[in-house]
């Protein structure tokens, strides 16, 4: 039989993308294996977001070249750019990977949650972003954004929760932006009101929401199906550094956007995402985006150091001292430290919802509503099954329960 072994770099949209594939490969006969020495196919899906992001994938690849002399290399995702074609590589986008491997139309595969690893289904729900930020690179990788066919996401999720999924995760490189290159009428909320009909037992995740994107969706927000917690990317707090970003809002619309939710009769858990040390970002600057986050409402921060991508806006521009960069990081990160501290002890005390992802040592392992890890102890559990937990104690920012 022939094996195969997958690498997987980057956001949610590239582990979809990467258990599609799998799915597909495992239904054509093919034998999924970790061991690159017995595969004869070996994929890597790669990243570009960041100069960490090359390095990465071109590592991995080095390492499958060393290590298996025979494979049949295929390598796809954002940065395919970064590489050459040759007598055992073959460079392809994923809808033409797909193809390559006799992919039909309609046609869906899903493994359960034992067989992918993963125990929530990522479902892919579009591609491609519009906005040009100047110091973003997807855009010129992924292209402008497409939206995948409603009735076959509709029944891509049916087939998904039949297979023992029970948390369903909308990911794309922009899902705010899905249904409008479709139909005027069709959008994220469309979708969403049509899985919130389903008679079947899910919940759903959104994946990161851009800010300018939530009013569309606001009035579901208090849906239990839904839930609670939302990832919504800031940047940075400064007005001056969003508009040289130039992302499409400013810091009274994005704080409008923040203070809507927490109005909403039930606790949500907020994260948001910066780039620390955008080239024009100066101390005075940075200041103002720690008083800005320390402010709000987070419960956790995604920080990046600015990376450098050739191609955009912002490459053109002088970047910072590396020492003051760093001194900066380090500033954010204890203050995400912080604010993951203050919402984890907001649930002390608390019944939640984790689904269950693995077992470490005695305990089991999954991912609450909220965003955060939850370990517990029990038994009996299937991977990607919804377990109540009551939480008691926090340990190394990790709830620690037992199942109920």
């Amino acid at each position: 039989m022939r094996k195969f072994t997958i690498f997987t770099l980057g956001c949610r949209t590239n582990i979809a993308e990467s258990e599609k594939l799998k799915a597909l490969l495992i239904s054509k006969k093919f034998e999924y294996t970790p061991n690159i020495y017995e595969s004869d196919y070996i994929f890597l899906n790669t990243c570009t977001v960041t100069h960490k992001a090359d390095r990465d994938s071109r590592k991995i690849l080095n390492r499958i070249k060393k290590i298996n002399e025979r494979a049949k290399i295929f390598i796809t995702g954002c940065a395919t750019y970064l590489f050459k074609e040759d007598e055992r590589i073959r460079i392809l986008n994923f809808n033409d990977l797909l193809k390559e491997f006799d992919e039909k139309d309609g046609n869906i595969n899903v493994l359960p949650p034992e067989e992918s690893g993963h125990a929530r289904y990522f479902l892919k729900i579009q591609e491609g972003c519009d906005y040009r930020c100047t110091f973003c690179i997807v855009p010129m990788r992924r292209g402008k954004s497409r939206s995948y066919d409603i009735s076959t996401l509709l029944k891509e999720v049916q087939i998904a929760v039949s297979k023992g999924y029970k948390e369903i995760v909308l990911t794309g490189t922009q899902i705010g932006d899905y249904g409008k290159d479709i139909d005027k009428t069709i959008s994220l909320r469309t979708l969403l009101e049509k899985l919130l009909s389903l008679n079947f037992d899910f919940r759903i995740r959104l994946s990161s929401l851009h800010p300018s994107h939530i009013y569309k969706i606001y009035d579901l927000l208090t849906e239990e199906k839904i839930v609670p917690h939302l990832h919504i990317p800031l940047q940075s707090g400064s007005e001056k550094v969003l508009r040289d970003m130039k992302r499409p809002y400013t810091i009274k619309f994005y704080d409008n956007i923040l203070n809507s939710i927490m109005k909403l009769k039930r606790r949500f858990s907020i994260g948001t995402d910066l780039i620390i040390g955008f080239p024009t970002e100066t101390k005075e600057e940075f200041l103002k985006t720690i008083r800005y986050i320390e402010n709000s409402p987070f419960s956790y921060i995604h920080i990046f150091s600015y990376s450098k991508r050739e191609g955009t806006e912002a490459a053109k521009l002088k970047e910072i001292d590396k020492k003051e960069l760093k001194e900066r990081m380090e500033i954010m990160k204890e203050i995400d430290k912080k604010k993951r501290e203050k919402f984890l002890n907001s649930l002390l005390g608390n019944i939640l919802e984790p689904v269950y992802e693995k077992k470490e040592g005695d305990f089991l392992k999954g991912l609450s509503e909220y965003g955060f890890k939850v370990k517990f102890r029990g038994n009996g559990v299937r991977k990607g099954e919804l377990v109540k937990v009551y939480v008691k104690e926090i340990e190394n920012l990790l709830l620690s329960g037992f199942k109920i």
